[in-house]
């Protein structure tokens, strides 16, 4: 071993410590304004994603009843109509898991180009459709397009981002949601009367075409695997969903033993048990076998359930009650706009709140608060100005467990499943509406309580049990102290300690085997002891000090 003479004091001429510190500088800007450009552009496409879906659901709640007077509906009756919302539905929550899945594997700025696209298409059909089976068909292709884009405008974002801003990006992207319904509630009655019901589709279908204008300077994401996916066990995955969504919604109109609610039932059963074998045996199933395995995860999904069983049917249910009331159109979206304030407002308090709180803290609390607003419309037997603190109790309740319960589920997910977690979570939130409007739909027509709303005081009175549930079974994880999940920012900070000390670790090793290298080549000059010896220029050059025992 060769030992290079170190020298401890380099003077750089003037000219040479501009270079050197200008260098530098010059090469990081540009980087560092580049990274924050595409960061804002992922969070502006994710979010304009999840306002589109949000809005064209609003549409359709406002677009029904006008449905029914349009000579393109003459002689449907209005079990027949409402294909036109329950068609999409169905065909978002079944697809939403395998799309998730899908983006994962295959590549998530992909899969959500795509769905743009056909989701763009749709509603265009929607728009210009001629006849009844071209806005079905065109609904449908709204539906699918949803279901792509769902997951991987999430999945796009998580992944790219840095873990200390993916709590920030699940926030806005929460309440993106309620920026959808409230620019439809707002301006849903103005398109009506310019446009028709046709005209609430216009803003979903120009929205899907500048997404994806900005989808395409997203960055690449490549898919986690090259092998092909369980195609089998996709569209059995697919088609259990669907009979199931169907079997639900339809119960009430077919009749919940006739043939056809019985029928879907058992497709649902077996097609389901298909795609766990399926799934179970191949590398890239449909299903994410690993992903149910992930502490935290099964209680997000859970959660989301009862969470998406809530949301549902006030939705749902809330304009039939304002009608009921005697409210038109208009003045029903101005009645369920604090809603979707309060819900916007709310979504980024989970995240701050989670800070001191525990995530199931977060979800205790928005129960809690849910809970309350339930509480005192059901002490209203009319709406009144009561009722509008009951709708702002009700939006942040919403807000709050919304990122509460999603924020649960996906942290629990590795960075390669995030989209596949996603969809799942979605899949568990709208299979929870369904049955919820379901359930809310038979308790109206058969209450349980009496008074001059009974249906309705029945239906609040079942939403108020559910939150007791999500609240109760929060409570309990918080003592026992499996809420204390951290958020991905002190994750990703506890990561960075934790690598940082590593390689602290091991450049400490390092120092000492070039230490011990070190003294056995000074014990072959015969110095033994080195602690003594000053470091400078070897013996003999000119104009350097030499080593000396003087201190």
């Amino acid at each position: 071993m060769t030992l290079t003479p170190i020298r401890e004091h380099v003077t750089l001429p003037p000219a040479a410590k501009k270079a050197a510190a200008k260098t530098p500088k010059k090469r990081r800007r540009p980087h560092r304004h580049r990274a924050r450009r595409g960061y804002v552009l992922l969070r502006l496409v994710a979010a304009g994603a999840v306002v589109a879906i949000m809005a064209d659901s609003t549409a359709t709640t406002l677009a029904v009843p006008l449905l029914s007077a349009d000579p393109m509906t003459a002689g449907l009756p209005l079990s027949e109509i409402t294909w036109v919302s329950t068609g999409n539905f169905a065909a978002v929550a079944a697809l939403l898991a395998t799309a998730g899945r899908f983006a994962d594997l295959l590549g998530r700025r992909s899969v959500l180009a795509l769905g743009l696209l056909i989701y763009g298409l749709g509603a265009t059909a929607v728009i210009l459709a001629p006849a009844w089976h071209i806005l079905l068909a065109g609904r449908l292709a709204e539906g699918l397009g949803a279901a792509m884009m769902f997951p991987a405008s999430l999945g796009l974002l998580l992944g790219e981002l840095p873990p200390a801003r993916r709590a920030g990006a699940v926030a806005l992207w929460g309440a993106s949601s309620g920026i959808g319904a409230l620019a439809l509630q707002g301006g849903g009655g103005w398109l009506m009367e310019a446009y028709g019901w046709r005209g609430l589709y216009l803003p979903g279908a120009i929205l899907a075409g500048l997404l994806l204008c900005l989808t395409i300077r997203l960055p690449r994401s490549r898919g986690s695997n090259r092998r092909i996916p369980d195609i089998l066990g996709a569209f059995a995955l697919v088609g259990a969903i669907a009979s199931a969504v169907i079997a639900v919604s339809r119960g009430d109109v077919w009749g919940w033993t006739s043939d056809r609610t019985l029928i879907c039932a058992g497709a649902a059963v077996v097609l389901l048990g298909a795609a766990l074998a399926t799934s179970w045996r191949h590398p890239a199933g449909a299903i994410d076998m690993g992903l149910w395995r992930r502490p935290g995860f099964l209680w997000g999904g859970s959660a989301s359930f009862l969470y998406g069983a809530l949301s549902f049917i006030v939705l749902a249910t809330g304009p039939l009650y304002l009608r009921e009331s005697g409210f038109d159109t208009i003045q029903i979206g101005w009645w369920l706009t604090p809603i979707s304030i309060a819900m916007i407002v709310a979504s980024p308090m989970a995240t701050l709140a989670s800070r001191r709180l525990s995530l199931n803290g977060v979800i205790y609390v928005g129960a809690l608060i849910l809970g309350g607003g339930c509480a005192l419309l059901l002490a209203q037997p009319s709406p009144t100005a009561w009722s509008l603190l009951g709708a702002v109790l009700l939006g942040t309740g919403f807000g709050l467990l919304s990122t509460g319960t999603f924020t649960a589920g996906t942290i629990a997910a590795e960075p390669t499943q995030y989209a596949a977690a996603v969809g799942a979570i979605n899949t568990a939130r709208m299979l929870g509406g369904a049955i919820g409007v379901a359930a809310a739909s038979v308790l109206i027509e058969h209450p349980f309580l009496s008074g001059p709303t009974p249906g309705f005081a029945s239906v609040f009175t079942a939403c108020l049990g559910i939150t007791a549930i999500i609240g109760t079974a929060a409570l309990v994880r918080v003592a026992r102290g499996a809420g204390r999940t951290p958020m991905p920012g002190v994750l990703a900070l506890e990561e960075e300690v934790a690598m940082l000390r590593h390689l602290l670790a091991e450049l400490r090793a390092s120092f000492i085997q070039v230490r011990a290298e070190a003294e056995e080549e000074l014990a072959r000059f015969g110095i033994n002891d080195p602690s003594g010896v000053r470091v400078g220029w070897p013996p003999g050059v000119p104009g350097q000090r030499q080593p000396s025992d003087q201190r």
